[in-house]
Protein backbone atom coordinates (compact mmCIF):
# COMPACT_ATOMS: atom_id res chain seq x y z
CA UNK A 1 0.00 0.00 0.00
CA UNK A 2 1.39 3.35 -1.02
CA UNK A 3 2.05 6.05 1.58
CA UNK A 4 2.18 9.80 1.27
CA UNK A 5 5.62 11.01 0.22
CA UNK A 6 7.21 12.53 3.35
CA UNK A 7 9.18 14.97 1.22
CA UNK A 8 5.96 16.29 -0.30
CA UNK A 9 4.48 16.86 3.17
CA UNK A 10 7.64 18.59 4.38
CA UNK A 11 7.73 20.86 1.32
CA UNK A 12 4.07 21.80 1.81
CA UNK A 13 4.78 22.51 5.48
CA UNK A 14 7.74 24.75 4.55
CA UNK A 15 5.60 26.64 2.04
CA UNK A 16 2.95 27.27 4.72
CA UNK A 17 5.55 28.37 7.29
CA UNK A 18 7.15 30.75 4.77
CA UNK A 19 3.86 32.43 4.01
CA UNK A 20 3.12 32.63 7.75
CA UNK A 21 6.48 34.28 8.54
CA UNK A 22 6.20 36.78 5.72
CA UNK A 23 2.65 37.77 6.65
CA UNK A 24 2.86 38.05 10.43
CA UNK A 25 0.47 41.01 10.50
CA UNK A 26 -2.54 39.86 8.49
CA UNK A 27 -5.02 42.28 7.01
CA UNK A 28 -8.37 40.49 7.43
CA UNK A 29 -9.96 42.71 4.79
CA UNK A 30 -7.37 41.45 2.33
CA UNK A 31 -8.20 37.88 3.34
CA UNK A 32 -11.89 38.49 2.68
CA UNK A 33 -10.95 40.02 -0.67
CA UNK A 34 -9.10 36.84 -1.63
CA UNK A 35 -12.08 34.73 -0.59
CA UNK A 36 -14.47 36.86 -2.63
CA UNK A 37 -12.22 36.54 -5.68
CA UNK A 38 -12.29 32.78 -5.28
CA UNK A 39 -16.09 32.85 -5.22
CA UNK A 40 -16.20 34.89 -8.43
CA UNK A 41 -13.63 32.73 -10.20
CA UNK A 42 -15.50 29.59 -9.21
CA UNK A 43 -18.52 30.70 -11.22
CA UNK A 44 -16.52 31.07 -14.44
CA UNK A 45 -15.76 28.25 -16.85
CA UNK A 46 -12.82 25.95 -16.31
CA UNK A 47 -13.07 25.80 -12.53
CA UNK A 48 -13.28 22.34 -10.95
CA UNK A 49 -16.44 22.70 -8.89
CA UNK A 50 -17.99 24.87 -6.21
CA UNK A 51 -15.97 26.22 -3.31
CA UNK A 52 -18.13 25.57 -0.24
CA UNK A 53 -18.44 27.95 2.69
CA UNK A 54 -16.63 25.45 4.90
CA UNK A 55 -13.66 25.48 2.51
CA UNK A 56 -13.66 29.28 2.55
CA UNK A 57 -13.70 29.27 6.36
CA UNK A 58 -10.72 26.91 6.40
CA UNK A 59 -8.97 29.15 3.88
CA UNK A 60 -9.50 32.19 6.13
CA UNK A 61 -8.09 30.28 9.09
CA UNK A 62 -5.09 29.04 7.14
CA UNK A 63 -4.24 32.51 5.81
CA UNK A 64 -5.01 34.44 8.98
CA UNK A 65 -3.93 31.96 11.66
CA UNK A 66 -1.91 29.29 9.86
CA UNK A 67 -3.95 26.39 11.29
CA UNK A 68 -6.84 24.07 10.42
CA UNK A 69 -10.42 24.78 11.36
CA UNK A 70 -11.35 23.56 14.84
CA UNK A 71 -13.79 20.71 15.27
CA UNK A 72 -17.17 22.44 15.03
CA UNK A 73 -19.96 20.28 13.64
CA UNK A 74 -23.13 20.85 15.59
CA UNK A 75 -25.72 20.58 12.83
CA UNK A 76 -26.57 18.35 9.90
CA UNK A 77 -26.39 21.38 7.60
CA UNK A 78 -22.68 21.81 8.29
CA UNK A 79 -22.04 18.18 7.45
CA UNK A 80 -23.90 18.52 4.17
CA UNK A 81 -22.07 21.63 2.92
CA UNK A 82 -20.68 20.96 -0.55
CA UNK A 83 -22.49 17.61 -0.87
CA UNK A 84 -25.60 16.84 -2.89
CA UNK A 85 -25.67 13.09 -2.31
CA UNK A 86 -29.02 11.69 -1.17
CA UNK A 87 -27.16 8.95 0.71
CA UNK A 88 -25.19 11.58 2.64
CA UNK A 89 -28.43 13.38 3.52
CA UNK A 90 -29.88 10.21 5.00
CA UNK A 91 -26.65 9.24 6.68
CA UNK A 92 -26.07 12.52 8.55
CA UNK A 93 -29.31 11.93 10.46
CA UNK A 94 -27.39 9.26 12.39
CA UNK A 95 -24.85 11.83 13.57
CA UNK A 96 -26.81 13.39 16.41
CA UNK A 97 -27.60 10.15 18.33
CA UNK A 98 -23.92 9.12 18.18
CA UNK A 99 -22.40 12.60 18.35
CA UNK A 100 -20.15 12.01 21.36
CA UNK A 101 -18.81 8.69 20.05
CA UNK A 102 -18.15 10.07 16.55
CA UNK A 103 -16.51 13.28 17.81
CA UNK A 104 -14.16 11.27 20.04
CA UNK A 105 -12.95 9.22 17.05
CA UNK A 106 -12.60 12.33 14.86
CA UNK A 107 -10.57 14.20 17.48
CA UNK A 108 -8.31 11.18 17.94
CA UNK A 109 -7.67 10.90 14.19
CA UNK A 110 -6.98 14.64 13.90
CA UNK A 111 -4.20 14.29 16.49
CA UNK A 112 -2.53 11.40 14.65
CA UNK A 113 -0.28 11.58 11.60
CA UNK A 114 -2.91 9.81 9.52
CA UNK A 115 -5.06 12.95 9.83
CA UNK A 116 -2.44 14.97 7.93
CA UNK A 117 -2.16 12.26 5.30
CA UNK A 118 -5.93 12.16 4.79
CA UNK A 119 -5.99 15.96 4.51
CA UNK A 120 -3.25 15.79 1.87
CA UNK A 121 -5.11 13.19 -0.18
CA UNK A 122 -8.38 15.15 0.04
CA UNK A 123 -6.52 18.17 -1.32
CA UNK A 124 -4.74 16.10 -3.96
CA UNK A 125 -7.96 14.37 -5.08
CA UNK A 126 -9.83 17.72 -5.15
CA UNK A 127 -12.60 16.27 -2.94
CA UNK A 128 -15.02 19.04 -2.00
CA UNK A 129 -15.14 18.21 1.70
CA UNK A 130 -13.34 19.53 4.72
CA UNK A 131 -11.23 17.10 6.71
CA UNK A 132 -13.76 17.01 9.56
CA UNK A 133 -16.70 16.46 7.17
CA UNK A 134 -14.88 13.62 5.48
CA UNK A 135 -13.97 11.90 8.75
CA UNK A 136 -17.50 12.16 10.16
CA UNK A 137 -19.12 10.81 6.99
CA UNK A 138 -16.53 8.02 6.82
CA UNK A 139 -17.35 6.97 10.39
CA UNK A 140 -21.08 7.03 9.64
CA UNK A 141 -20.56 4.86 6.55
CA UNK A 142 -18.43 2.49 8.63
CA UNK A 143 -21.13 2.21 11.30
CA UNK A 144 -23.72 1.37 8.65
CA UNK A 145 -21.53 -1.27 6.97
CA UNK A 146 -20.56 -2.78 10.33
CA UNK A 147 -24.19 -3.03 11.47
CA UNK A 148 -25.23 -4.75 8.22
CA UNK A 149 -22.36 -7.26 8.21
CA UNK A 150 -22.75 -7.97 11.93
CA UNK A 151 -26.43 -8.76 11.43
CA UNK A 152 -25.64 -11.18 8.58
CA UNK A 153 -22.90 -12.79 10.63
CA UNK A 154 -25.21 -13.13 13.66
CA UNK A 155 -27.91 -14.88 11.60
CA UNK A 156 -25.37 -17.17 9.91
CA UNK A 157 -23.65 -18.21 13.16
CA UNK A 158 -26.98 -18.74 14.88
CA UNK A 159 -27.90 -21.26 12.19
CA UNK A 160 -24.49 -22.97 12.13
CA UNK A 161 -23.60 -23.03 15.84
CA UNK A 162 -24.78 -20.54 18.49
CA UNK A 163 -21.55 -21.07 20.44
CA UNK A 164 -19.71 -19.08 17.79
CA UNK A 165 -21.72 -15.95 18.67
CA UNK A 166 -19.13 -15.14 21.31
CA UNK A 167 -16.72 -13.96 18.58
CA UNK A 168 -19.27 -11.59 16.98
CA UNK A 169 -18.28 -8.46 19.01
CA UNK A 170 -14.59 -8.93 18.18
CA UNK A 171 -15.25 -9.42 14.47
CA UNK A 172 -17.64 -6.45 14.44
CA UNK A 173 -14.96 -4.24 16.03
CA UNK A 174 -12.41 -5.37 13.45
CA UNK A 175 -14.86 -4.65 10.61
CA UNK A 176 -15.56 -1.18 12.04
CA UNK A 177 -11.87 -0.24 12.28
CA UNK A 178 -11.13 -1.61 8.82
CA UNK A 179 -14.12 0.23 7.34
CA UNK A 180 -12.98 3.55 8.83
CA UNK A 181 -9.52 3.02 7.37
CA UNK A 182 -10.95 2.19 3.93
CA UNK A 183 -13.48 5.01 3.73
CA UNK A 184 -11.37 7.75 5.32
CA UNK A 185 -7.90 6.94 3.99
CA UNK A 186 -7.82 4.42 1.16
CA UNK A 187 -10.64 5.90 -0.92
CA UNK A 188 -9.18 9.46 -1.09
CA UNK A 189 -5.74 8.00 -1.74
CA UNK A 190 -7.08 5.86 -4.58
CA UNK A 191 -9.00 8.77 -6.08
CA UNK A 192 -5.91 10.98 -5.94
CA UNK A 193 -3.84 8.32 -7.70
CA UNK A 194 -6.56 7.83 -10.31
CA UNK A 195 -6.38 11.55 -11.04
CA UNK A 196 -2.64 11.18 -11.51
CA UNK A 197 -3.17 8.29 -13.95
CA UNK A 198 -5.73 10.26 -15.96
CA UNK A 199 -3.38 13.26 -16.04
CA UNK A 200 -0.66 11.02 -17.52
CA UNK A 201 -3.02 10.10 -20.35
CA UNK A 202 -3.43 13.71 -21.50
CA UNK A 203 0.04 14.93 -20.58
CA UNK A 204 1.96 14.29 -23.86
CA UNK A 205 -0.63 16.21 -25.91
CA UNK A 206 -0.77 19.08 -23.41
CA UNK A 207 3.03 19.37 -23.39
CA UNK A 208 3.09 19.56 -27.21
CA UNK A 209 0.42 22.24 -26.99
CA UNK A 210 2.48 24.13 -24.42
CA UNK A 211 5.67 23.90 -26.46
CA UNK A 212 3.97 25.02 -29.68
CA UNK A 213 2.44 28.14 -28.13
CA UNK A 214 5.69 29.04 -26.36
CA UNK A 215 7.56 28.77 -29.66
CA UNK A 216 4.94 31.07 -31.19
CA UNK A 217 5.89 33.74 -28.65
CA UNK A 218 2.90 33.40 -26.32
CA UNK A 219 3.68 33.88 -22.64
CA UNK A 220 3.66 31.03 -20.13
CA UNK A 221 0.63 32.35 -18.22
CA UNK A 222 -1.48 32.71 -21.37
CA UNK A 223 -0.40 29.26 -22.50
CA UNK A 224 -1.42 27.72 -19.18
CA UNK A 225 -4.79 29.47 -19.50
CA UNK A 226 -5.21 28.04 -23.00
CA UNK A 227 -4.50 24.49 -21.82
CA UNK A 228 -6.88 24.90 -18.85
CA UNK A 229 -9.70 25.96 -21.20
CA UNK A 230 -9.15 23.10 -23.66
CA UNK A 231 -10.36 19.52 -23.39
CA UNK A 232 -7.49 17.97 -21.43
CA UNK A 233 -9.64 16.38 -18.74
CA UNK A 234 -8.26 16.43 -15.19
CA UNK A 235 -5.03 18.01 -16.40
CA UNK A 236 -7.05 21.09 -17.37
CA UNK A 237 -8.71 21.00 -13.95
CA UNK A 238 -5.35 20.96 -12.15
CA UNK A 239 -4.05 23.88 -14.21
CA UNK A 240 -7.29 25.75 -13.47
CA UNK A 241 -6.49 25.45 -9.78
CA UNK A 242 -2.98 26.74 -10.53
CA UNK A 243 -4.34 29.73 -12.45
CA UNK A 244 -6.62 30.59 -9.51
CA UNK A 245 -3.55 30.73 -7.25
CA UNK A 246 -1.66 32.94 -9.71
CA UNK A 247 -4.58 35.31 -10.20
CA UNK A 248 -4.91 35.71 -6.44
CA UNK A 249 -1.34 36.86 -5.95
CA UNK A 250 0.79 33.72 -5.80
CA UNK A 251 4.05 33.78 -7.74
CA UNK A 252 3.94 31.62 -10.90
CA UNK A 253 6.83 29.42 -9.80
CA UNK A 254 5.32 28.94 -6.35
CA UNK A 255 1.90 28.06 -7.82
CA UNK A 256 3.51 25.51 -10.15
CA UNK A 257 5.43 24.05 -7.23
CA UNK A 258 2.18 23.65 -5.27
CA UNK A 259 0.63 21.90 -8.26
CA UNK A 260 3.55 19.47 -8.45
CA UNK A 261 3.39 18.74 -4.72
CA UNK A 262 -0.33 17.89 -4.71
CA UNK A 263 -0.33 15.91 -7.97
CA UNK A 264 0.08 12.12 -7.94
CA UNK A 265 1.36 12.08 -11.53
CA UNK A 266 5.11 11.54 -11.58
CA UNK A 267 5.46 12.66 -15.21
CA UNK A 268 3.42 15.80 -14.59
CA UNK A 269 5.62 16.63 -11.58
CA UNK A 270 8.75 16.19 -13.68
CA UNK A 271 7.36 18.51 -16.37
CA UNK A 272 6.44 21.18 -13.81
CA UNK A 273 9.82 21.07 -12.10
CA UNK A 274 11.51 21.38 -15.51
CA UNK A 275 9.46 24.52 -16.11
CA UNK A 276 10.36 25.90 -12.66
CA UNK A 277 14.05 25.13 -13.14
CA UNK A 278 14.07 26.80 -16.57
CA UNK A 279 12.34 29.88 -15.14
CA UNK A 280 14.97 30.04 -12.37
CA UNK A 281 18.07 29.49 -14.50
CA UNK A 282 16.90 30.84 -17.85
CA UNK A 283 16.96 29.02 -21.16
CA UNK A 284 14.71 27.91 -23.95
CA UNK A 285 11.52 26.84 -22.19
CA UNK A 286 9.85 25.51 -25.35
CA UNK A 287 12.84 23.29 -26.10
CA UNK A 288 12.90 22.02 -22.53
CA UNK A 289 9.18 21.15 -22.69
CA UNK A 290 9.73 19.30 -25.99
CA UNK A 291 12.35 17.14 -24.32
CA UNK A 292 10.01 16.37 -21.42
CA UNK A 293 7.20 15.50 -23.87
CA UNK A 294 9.49 13.01 -25.66
CA UNK A 295 10.45 11.42 -22.33
CA UNK A 296 6.83 11.15 -21.20
CA UNK A 297 5.73 9.59 -24.50
CA UNK A 298 8.57 7.06 -24.29
CA UNK A 299 7.67 6.17 -20.69
CA UNK A 300 4.02 5.61 -21.63
CA UNK A 301 5.01 3.33 -24.52
CA UNK A 302 7.33 1.38 -22.22
CA UNK A 303 4.57 0.92 -19.65
CA UNK A 304 2.26 -0.43 -22.37
CA UNK A 305 5.01 -2.83 -23.50
CA UNK A 306 5.59 -4.07 -19.95
CA UNK A 307 1.86 -4.57 -19.49
CA UNK A 308 1.77 -6.76 -22.60
CA UNK A 309 4.60 -8.89 -21.22
CA UNK A 310 2.77 -9.30 -17.89
CA UNK A 311 -0.39 -10.34 -19.71
CA UNK A 312 1.43 -13.34 -21.22
CA UNK A 313 2.04 -14.63 -17.69
CA UNK A 314 -1.51 -13.89 -16.51
CA UNK A 315 -2.85 -15.60 -19.62
CA UNK A 316 -1.22 -18.85 -18.47
CA UNK A 317 -2.65 -18.44 -14.94
CA UNK A 318 -6.12 -17.71 -16.33
CA UNK A 319 -6.07 -20.82 -18.53
CA UNK A 320 -5.01 -22.96 -15.60
CA UNK A 321 -7.60 -21.56 -13.14
CA UNK A 322 -10.51 -21.25 -15.57
CA UNK A 323 -10.02 -24.44 -17.63
CA UNK A 324 -7.43 -26.91 -16.35
CA UNK A 325 -8.19 -26.78 -12.61
CA UNK A 326 -12.00 -27.23 -12.90
CA UNK A 327 -11.59 -30.17 -15.29
CA UNK A 328 -8.91 -31.71 -13.08
CA UNK A 329 -11.16 -31.45 -10.00
CA UNK A 330 -14.10 -32.94 -11.89
CA UNK A 331 -12.03 -35.95 -13.06
CA UNK A 332 -10.52 -36.43 -9.60
CA UNK A 333 -13.97 -36.26 -8.02
CA UNK A 334 -15.28 -38.87 -10.44
CA UNK A 335 -12.40 -41.18 -9.54
CA UNK A 336 -12.73 -40.56 -5.80
CA UNK A 337 -16.47 -41.28 -5.82
CA UNK A 338 -16.32 -44.25 -8.18
CA UNK A 339 -17.71 -47.39 -6.50
CA UNK A 340 -15.28 -50.31 -6.44
CA UNK A 341 -15.69 -53.71 -4.97
CA UNK A 342 -18.81 -55.79 -4.65
CA UNK A 343 -20.14 -53.76 -1.70
CA UNK A 344 -20.10 -50.52 -3.69
CA UNK A 345 -17.44 -48.87 -1.54
CA UNK A 346 -16.02 -45.60 -2.86
CA UNK A 347 -12.40 -45.40 -4.02
CA UNK A 348 -11.55 -42.30 -1.89
CA UNK A 349 -14.59 -41.62 0.30
CA UNK A 350 -14.89 -38.09 1.70
CA UNK A 351 -11.92 -36.66 -0.23
CA UNK A 352 -13.96 -34.67 -2.78
CA UNK A 353 -17.56 -34.63 -1.69
CA UNK A 354 -20.34 -32.89 -3.59
CA UNK A 355 -20.50 -30.13 -0.94
CA UNK A 356 -16.78 -29.44 -1.22
CA UNK A 357 -16.94 -29.27 -5.01
CA UNK A 358 -19.86 -26.86 -4.80
CA UNK A 359 -17.83 -24.55 -2.54
CA UNK A 360 -14.82 -24.73 -4.86
CA UNK A 361 -16.82 -24.08 -8.06
CA UNK A 362 -19.21 -21.47 -6.66
CA UNK A 363 -16.92 -19.59 -4.25
CA UNK A 364 -13.19 -20.30 -4.51
CA UNK A 365 -12.72 -20.25 -8.28
CA UNK A 366 -14.91 -17.14 -8.86
CA UNK A 367 -12.97 -15.30 -6.13
CA UNK A 368 -9.63 -16.21 -7.72
CA UNK A 369 -10.81 -15.18 -11.19
CA UNK A 370 -12.28 -11.96 -9.81
CA UNK A 371 -9.00 -11.12 -8.08
CA UNK A 372 -7.04 -11.74 -11.29
CA UNK A 373 -9.41 -9.50 -13.27
CA UNK A 374 -9.23 -6.79 -10.60
CA UNK A 375 -5.43 -6.89 -10.50
CA UNK A 376 -5.20 -6.68 -14.28
CA UNK A 377 -7.53 -3.68 -14.21
CA UNK A 378 -5.27 -1.96 -11.67
CA UNK A 379 -2.01 -2.49 -13.57
CA UNK A 380 -3.54 -1.69 -16.95
CA UNK A 381 -1.85 1.44 -18.39
CA UNK A 382 -4.36 4.23 -19.09
CA UNK A 383 -2.96 5.34 -22.45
Amino acid sequence: MAEVNDKQLELLKKEMSKSKNINSNIDLDAVDSIVNKLKQKDKSKGITGPVSESHLKELRDIIAEGKLTKLNIDTEAKLMEGSESNLDKKLVKLYKPFQGFINAIVKYMLKQSIGKKISFYLYSANIKRTLVQHLVLSILFSMLITAFLTFLMFVLLTIINPLFLIVVPFIAFAIFILSIFVFSYLLPMQKAKQRGTQIDTELPYALRHLSTELQAGIGLYKTLQSIAKNDYGLLADELSRTIIEIENGTDTKTALRHTALRSQSKNFNVALFHIIRTLNTGGNLAQSIDGVADTVSFDLMESAKQFGEKMNFFGIIFIFVAIVLPVFLAVLSAIANAPIGQGGELFLPGVLSAELLAVVYLVVLPVILGFIAFYIKIIEPKT
